[in-house]
């Protein structure tokens, strides 16, 4: 059960190009709380701890390919962009579409679009809260359609009881 668990949680280091570490690569493990980078620089071996909540958000790039199609490239974009992560790299525009609401949802990160060498928020927040459209609490009726809800309960009154009117009779009420 606890192996289960953090399999769950933990994705397996995964090799990434990167310009600056030894051999140009670095090692990443992506996981719910954080995301581990691992690489060799100047013969020092050295592991980097980034929270996921560091990251601005789940970003999605695409670019034309050489044979005349789309290629789209999903990561996590950083303000630093030595700790960018790579998450997928396809030419399949439905899969990468479900990889990148799959990544936002699983990392509780907003999806981020690149348009103009800029990234843009598709998925509005306000801090850590996602911001959605309102759910509607009535029905959509006028006000004018339905009666008030506490004259619902009770009957309406009889018309023709109550145009009836007495004259010349005391009332009820005594004034003494």
């Amino acid at each position: 059960m606890f192996e289960t668990s953090i399999a769950e949680t933990q994705l397996q280091f995964a090799v990434q190009r990167d310009r600056r570490a030894d051999g140009g690569q670095r090692q990443v493990r992506v996981g719910r709380r954080d995301i581990l980078i691992s690489r060799r620089l100047a013969g020092v071996s050295m592991m980097i701890s980034v929270p996921v909540q560091a990251y601005r958000g789940v970003a999605l790039d695409v670019e034309p390919s050489r044979d005349g199609g789309a290629s789209y490239r999903l990561s996590l974009a950083h303000q630093d962009p030595d700790l960018d992560v790579v998450l997928t790299e396809t030419a399949d525009g439905g899969a990468i579409s479900a990889d990148w609401k799959y990544w936002a949802s699983y990392l509780d990160l907003p999806r981020l679009a690149a348009r103009g060498g800029a990234l843009e928020t598709i998925d509005p927040r306000l801090g850590g809260v996602a911001l959605r459209e309102a759910i509607a609490r009535r029905k959509k009726t006028s006000v004018v359609q339905r009666r008030p809800r506490f004259c619902a309960r009770r009957k309406e009154g009889e018309g023709e009881r109550m145009a009836t009117v007495y004259q010349g009779e005391r009332e009820i009420v005594c004034y003494e």
